[in-house]
């Protein structure tokens, strides 16, 4: 519970610094009052509470210097119902006997010494707590004095009721279910639920090129954004049982299976997936009514053993997942594109239903010793049914031209100084396929799943772009095609006329 405490000191800096002390300590909220007449505004403000503890203080904190001869302060304070039985702390500059003596018989509780220490700070904060326990249970009693009883009873459901309230909100906030909520209020150990080692399905979510495009929009216009679109995933994810972990920039990681494991959790984290892939579309059609650029989003699902419960110290913690496995997923959403859901074997092995997968590949991962086999799933049969949306094949467009560019290898989100020249062969707004150079050596450095950055330049057309980003997805030879990850204005007058171009020959053909 939050502990007000009201303080009363004629000086800024040293009002400033109890107020800090206070606040800092965890738990109390400190309303300050320079003056008399601004501690006779708050006490005007409780006027007909007496039944609430709305704004009431927890314990009141005044400068002895402040009293003066008529008492004015105090009179004040005694003759408000709603607040008998404050704890009255006065604060003196010199804490010598006669001046305590003096204080005491004004009606202090306790006199502490300016400037207040770390221990009169933890003395305050328990007294204000004694306080408003006993307010608590004077509120129970007197409403239920005829039943006494009925009135522990309450007590006793009220004191459960409220511990394990306090902890899934301070814990899982709004990231579970309906369905998961209920089984963790039927739990008799909720309260208690700690952390251990289990087998979970992680499913990774990112928004592609969404960092660059986030530096074109307003502050409203992002967060208006990322609302939407995170309230839309977290639908889909709370369906299917799955847990938020924590929002990852543009991205959500989530756990299916923890903190209630349920028998069919890899299977609801492959229909999370691809339900989250179907509901962009939503997502988009709100971009274009707002008049924000449209988003792709890439999806990686994993499974395997991770420590899974709550992590950090006894003033702050969450419920978090730790483990090889999460890195694994990382880097399989790592190599997704817009619109994909790549999953590993792993989990694959442990659905019972049909998953319809149309490729595979493999991949190394930083710190795991195995490679670890991909699949691209575009839908989950049996029960589920579901499947990513059939998009129209967008028109491609042959460059007949020369059109060379250059792309730079990105590692570790570095780009490299060294550029690769390629040949243009092909062009759509979302792929592009290139042909190494004859001369160009090392193109083997040009792996499946590489982030690059593309750059051209034509004097002669008045055309360049830089800054376009895209992932490498089919190497043959020395074709190579790529997806892009994000596009820009340059890029988009580069294109337009490409496809003129790519017009003007047909009909010169025809």
């Amino acid at each position: 519970m939050e502990k007000i405490i009201w303080i009363m000191e004629k000086e800024r800096l040293n009002m400033l610094d109890i107020q800090r002390k206070i606040n800092s300590f965890g738990g109390m909220r400190a309303t300050c009052m320079l003056s008399v007449e601004a501690l006779k505004k708050a006490i005007d403000e409780l006027v007909d509470k007496e039944d609430s503890v709305l704004g009431s203080p927890s314990l009141i904190l005044i400068d002895y210097s402040m009293i003066s001869e008529d008492d004015i302060a105090l009179k004040m304070l005694k003759s408000r119902p709603n607040l008998a039985g404050v704890p009255l702390f006065f604060m003196v500059e010199k804490d010598d006997d006669e001046t305590k003596e003096e204080c005491y018989k004004k009606g202090a509780m306790l006199v502490l010494k300016k400037p207040l220490s770390k221990a009169e700070t933890v003395r305050i904060e328990r007294m204000a707590w004694q306080h408003e326990v006993s307010r608590n249970y004077e509120r129970i009693f007197r409403k239920q004095e005829d039943e006494l009883e009925m009135a522990k009873e309450v007590r006793k459901l009220n004191e459960k009721l409220e511990s394990r309230n306090e902890f899934l909100h301070r814990i899982f906030g709004k990231y579970f279910s309906d369905e998961v909520l209920e089984v963790i209020l039927e739990r008799p150990d909720g309260e208690f639920i700690g952390g251990d080692r289990r087998n979970l399905a992680i499913l990774l979510s990112d928004l592609r090129g969404f960092s660059a495009m986030a530096e074109e929009m307003s502050a409203d216009a992002l967060t208006d954004l990322l609302n939407f679109y995170f309230g839309t995933m977290i639908e889909v994810i709370s369906k299917y049982n799955g847990t938020v972990i924590e929002y990852t920039g543009d991205g959500v990681l989530a756990v299916f299976g923890a903190p209630i494991k349920t028998e069919r959790y890899c299977e609801n984290a492959i229909v999370a997936a691809v339900t989250m892939q179907n509901r962009m579309q939503e997502v988009n059609d709100y971009c274009k009514k707002m008049g924000y650029e449209t988003l792709q989003m890439g999806i990686g699902v994993h499974w395997g053993e991770a420590f899974v419960g709550n992590i950090g110290s006894e003033r702050m913690m969450r419920y978090n997942v730790i483990g090889s496995v999460v890195n694994a997923c990382s880097r399989i959403e790592g190599c997704s594109v817009g619109g994909q859901v790549l999953a590993s074997e792993d989990i694959l092995d442990k659905v019972e239903c049909d998953v319809q997968i149309i490729r595979k590949s493999k991949i190394s991962a930083k710190g795991i010793s195995k490679k670890i086999n991909l699949c691209e799933i575009i839908g989950i049969g049996g029960d589920y049914d579901c499947y990513i949306h059939e998009t129209v094949d967008e028109e491609k467009y042959y460059i007949l031209k020369h059109e060379v560019m250059e792309l730079y290898l990105i590692h570790n989100k570095v780009v490299e100084e060294r550029p690769r020249e390629v040949s243009l062969i092909e062009i759509s707004l979302n792929r592009i396929k290139v042909d190494m150079c004859q001369y160009f050596e090392g193109h083997e450095e040009m792996k499946l799943y590489s982030d690059v950055e593309i750059r051209y330049k034509n004097d002669k057309l008045g055309l360049g772009f830089s800054g376009v980003y895209a992932k490498i997805v089919k190497v043959k030879g020395k074709h190579v095609t790529l997806h892009f990850t994000h596009i820009n204005d340059d890029f988009k007058k580069a294109y337009n006329k490409v496809v003129e171009d790519a017009a003007n020959h047909c009909l010169s053909s025809n």
